[in-house]
């Protein structure tokens, strides 16, 4: 345990960076004095969470992995539902991190910025107009694409991270509800939201943000009490 904190602070301090070699199993067994066992036990600890790479053969050993936050971020979605987190905790977390970001992005918004959310947006128009492609899996995945392509565009990695994870939980709590008649007005939404954006009106488009994630998490709630049992 005491090679794999020590290796995890001195990336959180910065003084290991993404690529740094830390030597063979060998090398890293002589710098912490420790047998060969421990080192390869907290090596397999740290390359599990994405911190180390490791290789064998000629040239290998271990180096500072390059970061990816996808493994991570499912793990924290999973683990979120573990704790019991609620539908309307979910909500919560999507109002704050995303009002922000939409502010953000109209002010920081670059033109692949913009480009990418339009795609995002087509993707959502296509399938609304197109009922022999439509299926609830495909609008819920495409919405909560745009809606992270808006968080993506505050360029803010740390919000871009969370947003993820929102959305994988998010998806299982909004998917159910996914209709045609909900994704044309997801499309009249997302439009006025967009447009706010790329006037570099962030106070307009935190607030669409608001009003469109009240009238999701309503209609979630509205349902939920008509479904069978309540």
């Amino acid at each position: 345990m005491r090679v794999e904190k020590q290796i995890k602070e001195a990336v959180l301090d910065g003084k290991l960076q993404p690529g740094d070699f830390l030597g063979s199993e060998n090398d890293l067994a002589e710098q912490f004095q420790v047998s060969r066992l421990p080192i390869r036990e907290a090596m397999g600890r740290l390359q599990a969470l994405g911190v180390v790479d490791v290789r064998t053969g000629a040239g290998g050993g271990t180096r500072i992995a390059n970061g990816n936050d996808a493994p991570v971020v499912e793990a924290l979605a999973i683990q979120l539902k573990l704790i019991g987190v609620g539908s309307d905790e979910v909500f919560d977390a999507q109002l704050i991190i995303e009002a922000s970001a939409a502010e953000l992005a109209a002010k920081l918004a670059n033109a692949d910025d913009i480009a990418k959310m339009e795609a995002c947006l087509a993707r959502v128009e296509e399938l609304v107009s197109s009922p022999e492609d439509f299926t609830p899996e495909k609008l819920t995945t495409a919405s909560l694409a745009f809606h992270q392509s808006i968080v993506d565009a505050s360029h803010n990695q740390f919000l871009s991270s969370i947003m993820k994870a929102i959305s994988y939980v998010l998806y299982r709590s909004v998917n159910p509800y996914t209709t045609p008649a909900v994704g044309k007005r997801l499309v009249q939404r997302h439009r006025k939201m967009l447009a706010a954006i790329v006037a570099r009106d962030g106070e307009l488009a935190r607030q669409l943000l608001t009003d469109h994630v009240a009238k999701v998490r309503a209609k979630h709630g509205a349902a939920d009490k008509n479904a069978p049992g309540n």
